[in-house]
This record gives structure tokens, C-alpha cells and sequence, in this order.
């Protein structure tokens, strides 16, 4: 039989070798390995060693979770050579460096919770700072969130860090501040009207309303929502006087992001502020902080929700080492409430934690938020189109629930938009009834484990008219109300106050603040100098245009 012969070409010379290689036959019939039987293995090169010292190994610097390059034993052969048939190393070389090996990290607890044990990264070293703050400079230690100031485990017995006005041994004087620590501020102080008239704040951005104002020991910063071309919050800073300070209002959101809100907090040294914007579409919970004289620090905005739906209507405390905003989120489909801790160079502790439950069809909505002795306090008014409910619940410093749940109302009346304060050894909640005999501004007392300390009764007397929109100053034995009523019919709402007793029973006259036509609404206040209360709030006065004004009350020394 005839054989056909063909000769090969270059390139398929070249696949064939390829082939015959990858058999692990050599191009002229050669074995790499050894034929079938040899007891030696395919000599694979070995894998690069992880390390060679200790500075290739990941996280070497940092001498606080210490790792070394572990080496190899000697005389093991390098990875992947077949062992010799005598069983020894087959003549390999020996196998070079090592693998990593994290060793025990350096424990600097001392067992003190009044330290701050940290250890230092690049000498693996221990320190032992302070676990307290001192913002204020005053020499005195603010105490552990959930603690009381002075008791042994509290590392701190400054009763207010936010003013060094405030601390043990202090002599009290009318200043709006609790100088001796005794839980009582301005001892028998009353509280009357400073200003002859209010003073316009806010520029040419009507609708403008008050969003939150803080005094920081120097002046006033006013934050309120403004409108050009978009709503935008803006901040003014005011004299003790009263005066708007250069270089007057500012914006400190993205212009056109529909930003509104602002509640802000002086903590001794710098401002917390938090509000709601869109600037990334729907609307989102952000924070900022703010030096002395308003103007943003390092860092900027922090963004605190990242989820699905509106996030708004913020509220914001601080418990003496954190900022604890909460607000109302429908992430979930209905609104509940979401909180976020942030410590005190704006830093966030964890992921958003969630503190209502919407399962029962009803929206948590307009919570406000105050720091107690041992955690927060929280209310908010919960319902739909049709019902509404005040309802109140304390958490711990973790933002776990320390209470169970307290129904303020029933539902069988209009009970809306609560404001909530620590006083002394209480919470205090105040909010407006749009239906209930009279309808009034209706106040209650709960402890810190959820006991109904005064049940809800009226503090304001409308008669047959209408009070609205509180807002409560505490003074440890006593608090400071402030609210709009129509009682005067002057074409709106004016601005009134009254003093209630710890059992939230009026001991003094109720007193109108304003006389200008048409609104005066939605007050937010603070303590100032000399015992003052400024009062940021929306007023109409102007041709019926939406503006934001301040006012001052006066601290009158007790007999």
C-alpha cells in the first residue's frame, strides 16, 4: 500500500513542539520528568514566599497588632520539588522566606474607665489620656454619657461643659446657667421682655423660617431656611446685643439642593448643626461642624442617610461627648425614626440605627430629641391622615431602648409636634392639641425608665382661642415656656410666655411678646449672656412675606 508523505511546514513544526511540551514531551522524544513510572515529579517552580523579613508582611507597621515574617524551616525543600528516592530532598535547594504570622496585638486596657487607652502604631507603645472632655477650658471634666457628674464612675462633675460659667463651686448669678451645679438655673430668676421690638434677621429670601440658634459665650448663630431659587439654609451670626454681625447671612448648603432645617448646639468649643437637603436627589439627613464664628471646620458636610425615600425633619442633641441627631425615614415605606451617634470631631460611630417600628400603619413622624442623665429621650407624633398620637420612649447611650414605649394621648384628639427637654431628673414634653378643650399647649413629665411622672395637662390658657408651636428652656427646678397665640386676634399668632413649676402648674403670668399684625410663629430659643433668652421666629409683619426675626427675654434676679 502506497504511502502518501507531506512535509511540515514551520509553523505547524512550531504547534506540535507547543503540543508536545504541554504532554510533557520534548520536541525530540525527551521526557521533562521522567517516563511512566518515574518516581520524581513535574519539577513546577515553587510559589514566591510570602516574606522574606518582617517589613513584607501586610500591617507591619503598625507595632500595636504586631506580625512576622515566620521563616521556613531549614533544609525544607523548596514548594513543589518531588521528594528524593531516598526520601530525602531530592537535592532541592532549600525553600527560602516564610509566611506572615499575626502575633498577640498589645492590650492597653488598664481596667479605668476614666482613661482613654490608645495604643501608638508606630512604637506599639500605651498612653492613658482622659476619657472625659474638658471643651469648655474651665478645669472641669465633663462626665460619661449615662453617668451623673460627680459620682465616682462618672469621671467628670462638670454639670454643663459647654460654659465654663458652669461648674462646681461656682457662685450663681443671673446668666442663664447653672454656676454651682446644684440643678437649678438663675435661682428665682423670672424672665421678661428686653427688646422694645424684634429685629429683622433675614435678607430679601422670603418664605424664610427659624431653624435653630445657639449662643456659644460670644454671640448668637441663627440658622434658619431662606429661598432663592431654591429653599437653602443660611446662618447670621448676632450680637449680644441683638445686632446682626458682618458679614452677615450665608449660605451653608448647596445652593438649589432644597435644604431646610438647621438645628445647632454649642458644646464648648465648636457648634454642631445637622438639616436635610437633596443635593443627591431625594432628600437626606446631613451634619456639619462649625467653628466659633460659623464657619465650617475640616471635613465639611457628613452625610448620615444613604437609603430610599425622605429622610427629614432632624432634631439634635448632645450628651456631653456625642452629637445624636434623629429624624424621620421612609427607607422602609413608612416613616420611622432613625438616629446616628457622631463624636466630637464629627466623626460617625456606626451605621444608622433605627428607633420606631412602622409596622403598626401608623407614621412616626417630627421626632425632637434631648439628652438625659443616662441616655436620650425621644418624642414624636405617630398617626395618618386622620389620627395622631404623642408618644415618647428613652434609649441608652448605645441608642438601644432603656424604656418601653409611652402614649402620651389617645388619639381622640389632634395632639401634634412635640418638643422634649431634660429637666433635672426628668424628661419633659410639651406639644399642641388643634382640637382638644382648651386648645392649648399641653405638657408631661417622664422618668428615664418610662414612668408617667405629671400627666399631660394645659399650660397655656387660650380660652376659646389658640396656642401653638412650644418651645421649653429647663431651669432644674422650673421651665421656661414659649409659644404663638391667637388670644389677641391682631390679624395671627403672637409670641407669649409662661413659667411652670417641676409639676408643670404655672407660677407666672402668661406674657405676649410680640404686637405686630399678622404671624408670629415657631419659636426656637436659647440662654445667652447676663441670663438672657434669645428667641429666633418666623414673622409676617412684613406685608404678609415670611422673614425671620430675634428677640430677647431678660433675667430679673429672684428676692
Amino acid at each position: 500500500m502506497p504511502v502518501t508523505t507531506r512535509s511540515v511546514g514551520p509553523r505547524a513544526h512550531r504547534r506540535t513542539a507547543l503540543a508536545l511540551v504541554l504532554l510533557g514531551v520534548a520536541a525530540g522524544g525527551a521526557a521533562l520528568s521522567g517516563g511512566c513510572g518515574a518516581r520524581t515529579g513535574l519539577n513546577i517552580p515553587p510559589p514566591a514566599p510570602e516574606c522574606e523579613v518582617d517589613a513584607d508582611c501586610p500591617g507591619a507597621k503598625d507595632l500595636c497588632n504586631p506580625v512576622i515574617c515566620q521563616l521556613f524551616e531549614a533544609g525544607q525543600p523548596e514548594g513543589g520539588a518531588a521528594p528524593s528516592p531516598e526520601g530525602g530532598a531530592g537535592g532541592a535547594a532549600p525553600r527560602r522566606g516564610g509566611t506572615c504570622v499575626s502575633l498577640t496585638p498589645v492590650d492597653c486596657d488598664d481596667g479605668d474607665p476614666c482613661t482613654r487607652d490608645t495604643c501608638e502604631s508606630a512604637t506599639g507603645l500605651c498612653s492613658y489620656g482622659p476619657s472625659t472632655l474638658d471643651l469648655d477650658g474651665d478645669g472641669f471634666r465633663a462626665p460619661l454619657p449615662g453617668t451623673i457628674p460627680g459620682e465616682p464612675l462618672a469621671c467628670g462633675d462638670d454639670c454643663d461643659d459647654s460654659n465654663a460659667a458652669a461648674h462646681p463651686g461656682g457662685r450663681e448669678i443671673c446668666d442663664g446657667v447653672d454656676n454651682d451645679c446644684d440643678g437649678t438655673v438663675d435661682n428665682g430668676a423670672r424672665f421678661v421682655p428686653r427688646d422694645l421690638d424684634a429685629i429683622r434677621i433675614s435678607g430679601d429670601i422670603a418664605p424664610a423660617g427659624a431653624g435653630g440658634l445657639s449662643w456659644s459665650g460670644t454671640s448668637y448663630a441663627a440658622l434658619y431656611t431662606g429661598t432663592t431659587r431654591g429653599f437653602n439654609v443660611y446662618r447670621s451670626m448676632i450680637s449680644a446685643g441683638g445686632e446682626p454681625l458682618a458679614p452677615g447671612e450665608e449660605i451653608i448648603t448647596p445652593k438649589n439642593g432644597d435644604a431646610s432645617g438647621g438645628p445647632i448646639v454649642w458644646v464648648g468649643d465648636r457648634y454642631g448643626a445637622a438639616w436635610q437637603d437633596r443635593r443627591d436627589g431625594d432628600y437626606e439627613v446631613y451634619f456639619s461642624l462649625l467653628d466659633e464664628n460659623g464657619e465650617k471646620v475640616e471635613g465639611g458636610d457628613r452625610r448620615l442617610s444613604n437609603a430610599p425615600g425622605f429622610s427629614v425633619n432632624v432634631s439634635l442633641a448632645w450628651n456631653d461627648a456625642e452629637f445624636i441627631p434623629v429624624w424621620q425615614d421612609e427607607r422602609n415605606g413608612a416613616f420611622d425614626l432613625f438616629a446616628q451617634r457622631i463624636d466630637v470631631d464629627g466623626n460617625l460611630i456606626g451605621d444608622n440605627v433605627q428607633l420606631t417600628d412602622g409596622s403598626s400603619g401608623f407614621d412616626n413622624e417630627a421626632p425632637s430629641v434631648a439628652a438625659g442623665r443616662s441616655g436620650i429621650g425621644v418624642a414624636w407624633s405617630a398617626g395618618d391622615a386622620v389620627t395622631h398620637f404623642i408618644q415618647f420612649q428613652t434609649f441608652d447611650a448605645e441608642l438601644q431602648p432603656s424604656s418601653a414605649l409611652v402614649s402620651l394621648t389617645n388619639g381622640d384628639t389632634d395632639a401634634v409636634y412635640p418638643t422634649v427637654v431634660w429637666n433635672r431628673d426628668r424628661y419633659v414634653i410639651a406639644w399642641y392639641d388643634k382640637s382638644a378643650s382648651p386648645k392649648a399647649i399641653y405638657a408631661a413629665a417622664v422618668s428615664e425608665d418610662g414612668e408617667i411622672l405629671i400627666r399631660p395637662r394645659a399650660i397655656s390658657n387660650p380660652g376659646p382661642f389658640r396656642s401653638r408651636y412650644p418651645f421649653l428652656r429647663p431651669l432644674g427646678d422650673r421651665l421656661l415656656a414659649i409659644y404663638s397665640d391667637d388670644r389677641d386676634q391682631n390679624d395671627g399668632y403672637e409670641l407669649y410666655a409662661v413659667t411652670v413649676n417641676a409639676d408643670l402648674v404655672p407660677i407666672s403670668d402668661e406674657q405676649r411678646l410680640t404686637f405686630a399684625r399678622r404671624d408670629s410663629i415657631g419659636p426656637v430659643a436659647t440662654f445667652g449672656p447676663d441670663g438672657d433668652v434669645g428667641i429666633l421666629f418666623r414673622d409676617d409683619r412684613e406685608g404678609g412675606e415670611h422673614h425671620v426675626f430675634f428677640t430677647r427675654l431678660e433675667c430679673k434676679a429672684g428676692d
